[in-house]
């Protein structure tokens, strides 16, 4: 009797078979009791207390950084907007200065020289004169046109005769037997008289 192992026989060949087989299943069960060793041991790990500390002292400062930041940039907004209307204050007391001025000095060198007029005229324009850029400077318009264009102009009409006041001339018979001096055109009556028309022209341009 032989005893060699017929290797191709397929006694042999089912018992290798098996026993790789079982090889195998045991890899493979030792494998997943190994991960479930890991992963347990994941799960069970404690944090170091010292790490802990480190990440929640780093968040806080995060935190108090941020904290400030944001009221910095609230406190820069305020005072960003207050100086903002400032500017727009001071520079709209600037343009009513600067209107009031321009317009003042058009309608005196236009002839209206009376302060009761003056004041008159000065109400009866205020609305259309406006302060403008022109090219990086500042100019005063009214409309389209130059301020002291269109005073001169004004003056000249119908109604802006109402306000000028007539210059007093050199000589015998300029003037009336009181010393009164007689208006330009066709104005006529005494300043009395103009200013109650002017008063009629503004309340009839401001309804």
């Amino acid at each position: 009797m032989s005893d060699e192992i017929d290797l191709t026989s397929p006694e042999v060949k089912a018992a290798i078979d098996a026993a790789v087989s079982e090889a195998v299943e045991g890899l493979k069960s030792k494998n997943t009791e190994l991960l479930g060793k890991l992963k347990k041991a994941q799960k069970d790990s404690a944090i170091d207390p010292a790490d802990l500390e480190a990440v929640e002292r780093e968040r806080d400062e995060l935190r108090a950084k941020l904290s400030d930041a944001t009221k910095a940039a609230n406190k820069a907004t305020k005072e960003l907007e207050a100086a903002t209307k400032r500017a727009a204050e001071t520079e709209a007391a600037f343009n009513n200065t600067l209107r009031d001025s321009a317009l003042t000095e058009a309608l005196t060198k236009a002839g209206v020289t009376s302060p009761a007029l003056l004041k008159a005229a000065k109400a009866l324009h205020a609305s259309g004169v406006e302060v403008v850029d022109d090219n990086g400077a500042k100019a005063v318009k009214a409309g389209d046109k130059a301020l002291a264009d269109f005073i001169t102009e004004w003056a000249g009409s119908d109604e802006g005769k109402y306000f000028v006041t007539a210059p007093e001339a050199n000589g015998g018979g300029a003037q009336g037997g009181h010393g009164r001096t007689t208006p330009t055109g066709d104005a006529g009556g005494d300043q009395a008289a103009r200013t109650a028309r002017a008063a009629e022209l503004l309340k009839a341009n401001s309804a």
